[in-house]
């Protein structure tokens, strides 16, 4: 999707981070934003900085958990704007624990939120990008760790859900060639987010425990390389307007990548050296 101005954005986790500045970067692009968040007070925050540097934005509460919450979000897209050609399935959580220590309420939030939360948007926001018959993309957020497993920090159950988002970004791309609407999956590495800080948005409903790793360990401004979530939005642009699959923003962390991919392929020679 090359031209961006006039067209509408719908981003989830628009309230801080990744979120914020995508939806800051489509504006400044001319396009119509729909910001949302289950931070509420965030989204708006997002929506009066397009609004005071002479953009259009919309805040939108969202529960990504909830598939009926997406559906009401894209009622909001296509009552307020029209419709909607570039959706970004940017809410994200983390938990920091290893994976013995992990509770069941851990492991409901990540999945439902990092995972489900892609799912229902995709099930909301797809099937009328295509009725409107006009060009499209859909940007699924998912991290380095959907691409190589970090035991560092207890990223576990993250880790886990962030490679679920990247093989359903690889099967939605596939399932929607031809169609006019591009696919990407975002995969960075550390960035200056509040992700670290995910209990401030933990719902009531699934409490946890005080993990042994402390999430402050995780603050990605002690990681070298950190990129600004500004940097991660232009990153994110490019790849709409080439229709690029994946989206790489921090090329140091090829080894890592590559290492897996190593492993896996000498499991292959070994498999057929004993066939």
């Amino acid at each position: 999707m090359k031209e961006l101005s006039g067209k509408v954005a719908v981003i989830t986790g628009a309230g801080s981070g990744i979120g914020a500045s995508l939806s800051a970067a489509c504006a400044a692009e001319g396009m119509r934003v729909v910001a949302a968040d289950v931070d509420e007070a965030g989204a708006a925050q997002t929506v009066s900085g397009i609004e005071g540097a002479g953009g259009k934005a919309v805040a939108a509460a969202v529960d990504v958990r909830k598939r009926a919450s997406l559906d009401a979000l894209a009622d909001t897209a296509w009552q307020t704007f029209g419709g909607c050609h570039l959706l970004c399935n940017n809410a994200g959580v983390m938990v920091n624990k290893p994976l013995l220590e992990l509770e069941e309420s851990d492991w409901r939030w990540i999945l439902d939120v990092n995972l489900m939360g892609i799912v229902h948007g995709l099930g909301a926001f797809v099937p009328r990008m295509k009725a409107q018959g006009a060009e499209g993309h859909v940007v699924n957020t998912a991290s380095m760790a959907g691409l190589a497993a970090f035991a560092a920090m207890g990223l576990g159950a993250y880790t886990a859900s962030k490679f679920a988002a990247v093989s359903v970004s690889e099967i939605l791309a596939q399932e929607l060639e031809g169609s006019g609407i591009g696919v990407s999956v975002l995969c960075p590495g550390a960035v200056m987010t509040r992700i670290h800080e995910s209990d401030r948005v933990r719902p009531m409903d699934l409490p946890g425990t005080t993990p042994s790793i402390l999430a402050s360990e995780a603050n990605p401004e002690h990681v070298a390389g950190v990129q600004s979530p500004d940097q991660i939005a232009q990153t994110v642009l490019r790849g709409v307007r080439e229709n690029r699959l994946y989206l790489i923003t921090h090329p140091e962390m090829k080894p890592a990548v590559e290492s897996r991919f190593a492993a896996i392929s000498r499991a292959f020679d070994t498999a057929a050296a004993e066939s």
